[in-house]
């Protein structure tokens, strides 16, 4: 006889157990929402005024082809657009990023001597390009100087400090541009001069560069052997640049110097971007995290470094705190461990008025405390994110744990042994099989649900070690009296009368006529989905055409379908048809409105910051506003993001706020604005909105590839009928539209009869209107730009360039004679991942979609016929959550097989699993009925409730039908029916107990209303199935589960 294991080791296992999850709490990731963690590095840079194929070509070419040389690399991609671009590298699971982010850095600095001039030094951080990152802390400085000295003490002093705090991405300060040297030249003497802009750059570099020649030696009388020096040539002597004295050019034994055809000044540089908080215009300093760290934690380090820093301020400097966005992911997530902790609170009172024993009460939290701890161990070394959904995990997995708890501890007091483990498995391996479903879903799906699946598993996964020793140790110290009172007797001979009663209920029920008759009501209360057939099947297979003759017949759709989809659709119709109309997704996050503003091509950032201030100012004179930030990257990038004090939140002003800002951005014009936020969103942009079709092209040429875009495109043009309007060919990026630009098309004949050259044209044109960086010198222990202007910058026309003279060769000639000119979109961003380029074709259509879908397979074809190897031609897929999407849907259907096939093994039947799965749609009717009834609004956490529903609803069923096999085991010639209900009558006190307490301790969770996002329709659709899985319980159970004709309980 095997002798037990002691109860003292086991509990001393536990609680050593325990201890090592209790110290692991403060290195658990928390955050409000889920974030996808992935080792990448992202390289970025600016290049002002070059266009994307020349930033292609020289910079982010070169840098991609010197990253492929560090080892670990999964795939790399880049974006080259008009004044910079990104290199994104992703890596391996198994590298070491520090050391690869030391190597990336190396690289960097070794070939950025390579890069044109005015290029700036590629910035290094963790994270793809296209992460949404917004920052943690921002910070405002102020001080009695220049707003550029400001910045400069801030980058020197501060910021180094902050950047090394383990987790911060970048810390960028705003509000101030450095100062550059302005070279503006005047483009009527250089031209007189017959000076061309190259030839001034290159004077000014030579000045100002410094070569070396080789190296030398030096004989030393002092050292017995020479010693080597290197020999540099520099024009410019020691000391401070005399601008005026630079030679740029000797004409007629005349040297022209800088001061004859330019002058030199020393200014603040222009602003490339602005970041204001509350419309302030000060020196602002923002911390951004990284990808999965806990940032509230970070946000505490950084708050503590800057306090630090404080104490040492230079005189006449002060640091104030902006904005905290921890502040509300903290509240967030107090507000959900209050709610937590209360609905475990609720629970343990019921049980302790249901039990009315305080050891019971005591084993029962011991056994949550010991699984909880335990469970951490796992959450750490699986790194799983302590955020919104995991929490609702967390809660869940509560009722799951007493569930198991509450059913050893009976059984163990009533029957001193652990034979109900193997429903306990059971219930268990069901619930997990259900939590499958997520695994399969697309990765933005799954990125919300993950962790919620990570903790109930691990949970309840736990719970299953500690219902099968920690329970029965402790139960051996804490010692639960078995109560042999009068009242027993009592309760004895109503549990009698309740059998007699319920037996003859479902004998009833079970009578061959009347069963079928509950079938048929359940069926149909559940609902057939014919709402959810097609009209007709467009492929030509014998079962689409007999389909079509059938379904598809026009009188069957007009006439009958109507009537047949109210009279059978059940509430799967009402659910589907209802709900889902009236359904929308959303995050947790405070509610904001956010305003956007464009300016069309060829204003500055200058102009769309002076609007911008008008509506700031707007803004601010509104008292329930709590804060306001802005951002404007360029002229047609500008973003304000307006937040509500508390009280405010949830009225009806953001809504008020939101027509008033619709009329203001009206009343302002010039811009293309949109305001969104709540209900409805607004723009009042014209005909740039998002393409409903998009065809991408893949190739290792550009030239090439965009050729072929271009022929797909008159393909669309003559293929359609006229159906396919405003063809555009963009890179397919979010936010990526195409630049218009003005093209000039050369008449080669009309150049050759006047003897001028393409070069020669195009050096006129430079003269009067360059712009642009030439080179940058170290001075005052910074870098200083210098910069080369045509007196006639941004006051050169249109106009001008048809119709003022051009000189060439002492010859005058009108464009017109030369070349042409003509407004058209080009420039499009240049998008490449893994050395390929990748161009969209999009367009909007006129017509059904089975129509759009037939048009654009048929083009996708016929190219795809013409294309070399080497290309290639692709519809565009689509990566988001979208609850109409059926696929989620049938992974359900997954679920229910995964439930059936362990049930199966387990209870060692195929008969009984059936009758347990009749529980999930009954289950689900509950969650039907719950939304439609009451409206309510159906989201992820709706989703999230089915396939907990899945799990859960089977466990009582599971519960049941295990003690019953037990009794057959024990009692092999006693009457099954009576078995039956004596199996029930053992369960359904504990049965009941664990759904009135998932059900009581889910309250919580739906006071705040449906403001709450997930919680509140995960809490009303999982109490929906739970109450109707009772009926599914009592009466469909037994009907599906007993066998057919026995004695009846006498």
């Amino acid at each position: 006889m095997k002798q037990k294991s002691p109860s003292f080791t086991i509990l001393t296992v536990f609680l050593c157990l325990s201890i090592i999850g209790a110290s692991l709490i403060p290195l658990l990731n928390v955050q409000l929402k889920p974030t996808l963690t992935n080792k990448s590095l992202t390289v970025s840079f600016n290049w002002p005024e070059a266009s994307a194929r020349v930033v292609e070509q020289e910079v982010t070419s070169k840098l991609e082809g010197v990253f492929n040389l560090v080892r670990g690399i999964e795939g790399i991609s880049s974006t080259s657009r008009k004044g910079g671009g990104s290199v994104s590298i992703d890596f391996k699971n198994h590298v070491d990023m520090d050391v690869i982010r030391f190597e990336v850095a190396n690289l960097i600095r070794q070939s950025y001597s390579g890069l044109p001039e005015g290029v700036s030094y590629p910035s290094l951080s963790k994270g793809g390009a296209n992460e949404n990152t917004s920052p943690i802390v921002s910070y405002s400085i102020n001080a009695n100087e220049s707003p550029y000295f400001i910045k400069k003490y801030v980058e020197s002093q501060l910021l180094p400090k902050l950047s090394t705090l383990k987790g911060v991405n970048k810390v960028d300060v705003y509000g101030a541009a450095p100062y550059e040297w302005v070279i503006d030249y005047n483009s009527e003497i250089l031209f007189q001069l017959q000076i061309s802009v190259s030839e001034l750059q290159g004077a000014i570099n030579s000045y100002l560069n410094k070569k070396e020649l080789g190296k030398a030696f030096i004989h030393s009388q002092k050292q017995s052997s020479d010693s080597e020096i290197a020999l540099v040539l520099a024009y410019k002597p020691q000391g401070d640049i005399n601008w005026n004295q630079i030679p740029i050019k000797k004409i007629n034994n005349r040297i022209i110097y800088l001061k004859d055809i330019a002058t030199i000044r020393y200014k603040e540089g222009k602003v490339n971007s602005y970041y204001r908080i509350n419309g302030l215009n000060t020196v602002n300093m923002v911390v951004y995290a990284e990808k999965g760290v806990n940032t509230i934690s970070l946000a505490k380090e950084v708050r503590q470094t800057v306090d630090n820093f404080k104490k040492q301020l230079s005189p006449g400097y002060s640091i104030k705190m902006t904005q905290d966005t921890t502040e509300f992911i903290v509240s967030e997530l107090d507000k959900i461990q209050k709610r937590t902790l209360f609905s475990l609170l609720i629970l343990l009172v019921l049980i302790l008025l249901i039990n009315r024993s305080f050891k019971y009460l005591m084993i029962l939290l011991l056994s949550i405390a010991v699984n909880l701890l335990i469970a951490i161990i796992f959450y750490y070394a699986l790194g799983v994110q302590l955020q919104l959904y995991s929490f609702a995990g967390i809660t869940i997995s509560f009722g799951i744990i007493i569930d198991n708890s509450i059913i050893m501890i009976d059984h163990m007091r009533n029957k001193g042994n652990k034979k109900s483990f193997l429903a306990i498995l059971a219930a268990t391996l069901t619930t997990i099989g259900a939590l499958i479903v997520i695994f399969f879903l697309e990765e933005n799906q799954r990125l919300n649900l993950w962790d919620f699946a990570i903790v109930i598993a691990v949970n309840i996964g736990v719970s299953l070690l500690v219902s099968l020793y920690f329970v029965p140790a402790l139960m051996d110290k804490i010692r639960l009296d078995k109560k042999y009172t009068r009242f027993s007797i009592r309760r004895k001979r109503r549990v009698i009368k309740f059998t007699k009663f319920y037996s003859a209920v479902v004998f009833w029920m079970c009578k061959p006529k009347l069963k079928w008759a509950f079938i048929v009501l359940f069926i149909l209360g559940f609902g057939l989905p014919l709402h959810l057939l097609p009209k007709e099947l467009k492929t030509e297979t014998f079962g689409s055409k007999l389909y079509n003759d059938t379904f598809g017949y026009e009188w069957y759709n007009t006439e009958l379908r109507p009537f047949l989809e109210k009279a059978l659709g059940g509430s799967l119709r009402l659910f589907t048809e209802d709900v889902f109309e009236n359904s929308y997704y959303s995050e947790p996050e405070r509610t904001t409105l956010r305003v956007t503003g464009s300016m069309p091509d060829g204003c500055t950032i200058e102009q769309l910051n002076e609007v911008i201030l008008k509506m700031e100012n707007y803004i601010g004179q509104f008292e329930e506003v709590s804060l306001y930030e802005t951002r404007i990257s360029s002229s047609k990038s500008s973003n304000i993001t307006i937040y509500f004090k508390e009280e405010y939140e949830y009225s009806g002003f953001p809504y008020t706020l939101k027509s008033m800002l619709e009329s203001k951005s009206i009343s302002l014009g010039g811009l293309d604005w949109t305001v969104s936020g709540v209900g409805r969103g607004f723009s009042n942009a014209l005909g740039n909105g998002y393409k409903s079709n998009r065809i991408i092209l893949e190739g290792y040429n550009y030239d090439d590839l965009y050729s072929y875009a271009e022929l797909l495109q008159e393909q669309l043009e003559v293929n359609s009928n006229g159906r396919v309007k405003d063809i555009e060919i963009t890179t397919g990026r979010w936010g990526a539209s195409p630049l218009n630009e003005y093209y000039m098309a050369f008449n080669e004949k009309q150049l050759a009869l006047a003897n001028v050259s393409q070069n020669q044209l195009y050096d006129f044109l430079k003269n009067q209107v360059h712009s642009g960086n030439i080179a940058s010198i170290i001075q005052d222990h910074e870098r200083q730009d210098i910069k080369l202007v045509s007196d006639n910058y941004q006051k050169f026309t249109i106009w001008d360039l048809k119709n003022l003279p051009i000189s060439v060769n002492n010859k005058q000639y009108k464009l017109d004679q030369l070349a042409s000119v003509e407004k058209r979109k080009s420039g499009n961003t240049i998008y490449k991942n893994n050395q390929q380029y990748q161009l969209t074709v999009a367009y909007d259509f006129l017509g059904t979609q089975p129509l759009a879908q037939k048009v654009r397979e048929h083009n996708v074809k016929e190219l795809r016929d013409k294309l070399p190897i080497g290309y290639r031609v692709l519809e565009q897929s689509y990566n988001y959550w979208n609850k109409k999407d059926s696929t989620q849907y049938y992974y359900i259907f997954i679920v229910i097989f995964i439930i059936f096939f362990i049930c199966a093994i387990l209870l060692e039947s195929l008969h009984q699993p059936f009758a347990i799965i009749s529980m999930i749609p009954i289950s689900f009717i509950g969650v039907f009925l719950m939304f439609y009834l009451f409206e309510f609004n159906f989201d992820q956490g709706g989703y999230a409730s089915f396939i907990l529903l899945c799990g859960i609803s089977v466990n009582s069923a599971l519960f049941i039908i295990n003690d019953y096999n037990n009794l057959r085991k024990q009692y092999p010639y006693r009457n099954r029916q009576q078995l039956y209900f004596k199996a029930f009558n053992y369960k359904i006190i504990p049965v009941i107990l664990t759904i009135v307490s998932t059900v009581v301790g889910l309250i919580p969770f739906v006071w705040h209303g449906q403001n709450e996002v997930f919680w509140f329709s995960f809490a009303v659709g999982a109490i929906g199935g739970l109450l109707f899985s009772l009926i599914g319980l009592y009466f469909y159970l037994p009907m599906f589960g007993m066998k057919r004709k026995s004695k009846r309980v006498e």
